[in-house]
């Protein structure tokens, strides 16, 4: 059985048990679609070789010394998905996530596609600030303040139309026990300010309203493959 397709399939289960109802929904028919295409069965995959329920830590890729925003942005899909969210320290802070396997191997998915896909915006609009003679001090932090406010209401719009969507972002117990019960050594001010462009804050927040994570995972079907670790 290829494992790379099991993974895969596994991250959609995962995601399918979101809190944000069109994510899950996705989610679900790219898994049934892919149980279908290679004849397998959710029990199946569910009990093949890997126990996701352990409490585990994830170093992500991403760090940030003067790019605060993408503390607030791991924060808001800690949040969403049931984990928590703290920094390794170094020449830079790195994101990590605490909780489930399952649960953090979905928050490293959305935090590193999301911050790609703000780069990628803000990569575009910088050009075109460039272009028409403007500075773009502070254009990548308001793009993506208004990108983090558009995925917090997305998220919130969603759990308001589906209550019984909250219910899957309780951290569980054992999992608040053992964050609780790791010693941090001081904290990390993540504040950030608005510097006033407000096109590229607006253009942010609607793109964070439709942001999606399921096609990220099964391109891989059709083109680029998304690998991550099941461990770090």
């Amino acid at each position: 059985m290829d494992v790379k397709l099991i993974e895969k399939i596994k991250k959609l289960l995962a995601l399918s048990e979101s809190s944000n109802e069109n994510e899950a929904k996705v989610a679900m028919l790219k898994a049934q679609e892919l149980l279908v295409k290679h004849k397998l069965s959710i029990k199946e995959v569910k009990e093949y070789k890997i126990n996701n329920t352990s409490i585990k830590e994830k170093v992500s890729n991403i760090s940030f010394r003067q790019g605060k925003w993408k503390a607030k942005l791991g924060d808001i899909i800690a949040e969403n998905f049931g984990c928590y969210q703290y920094f390794r320290r170094g020449t830079s802070r790195t994101i990590a996530f605490f909780g489930k396997e399952e649960d953090i191997l979905v928050c490293n998915i959305v935090l590193e596609y999301a911050v790609d896909c703000i780069l990628s915006a803000v990569k575009k609009m910088r050009y075109q600030y460039y272009k028409d003679g403007y500075s773009t001090k502070g254009l990548e932090s308001d793009y993506a303040l208004g990108f983090i406010n558009g995925l917090e209401k997305m998220f919130e719009e969603q759990k308001n139309k589906n209550q019984e969507w909250g219910l899957v972002l309780v951290k569980d117990a054992e999992v608040v026990e053992a964050y609780n019960n790791i010693n941090f050594k001081g904290s990390i001010d993540t504040n950030t300010t608005f510097q006033g462009y407000s096109e590229a804050y607006y253009q942010g927040k609607e793109d964070g309203e439709k942001f999606s994570i399921s096609d990220k995972i099964t391109e891989g079907e059709t083109g680029e493959q998304l690998t991550l670790s099941a461990s770090n």
